[in-house]
């Protein structure tokens, strides 16, 4: 019988093999100069291959801006009302992801973002 083996990069990638999962508590304001987020990269969990942002409270009305840092660098921000989360961002090796609010009152939105490597 042969024993169990790990997938190569390529095959993990290939196949969403995960093989391993943090979740972070994030608290969201209107502060522009103070954007939220998690660095997988410094933390050792490696690329997010998936990444779930579960909304827990916050104004029903705000606007969520979410910067996703793939391959070193940010892109655009994807803009999304509060109401249409849950979120989930898969097929991507995902290092970084940065949150701001933009509700404009004293309000702040709290997620759990829930990664798999």
């Amino acid at each position: 019988m042969a024993g169990l083996q790990k997938y190569t990069v390529q095959e993990a990638n290939n196949l969403q093999v995960y093989t391993g999962y943090s979740s972070q508590t994030i608290t969201v304001d209107d502060d522009d100069a103070d954007n939220a987020g998690t660095n997988w990269l410094t933390s050792g969990d490696g690329p997010a291959k998936e990444v779930t942002f579960v909304p827990f409270s916050g104004d029903a009305t705000a606007v969520i801006k979410i910067w996703l840092k793939i391959n070193g660098g940010y892109g655009d921000p994807i803009t999304v009302k509060f109401d249409d989360f849950p979120i989930t961002f898969n097929n991507l090796l995902i290092d970084q992801v940065k949150l701001q609010s933009d509700s404009g009152d004293s309000t702040a939105e709290v997620f759990e973002v829930i990664s798999f490597h």
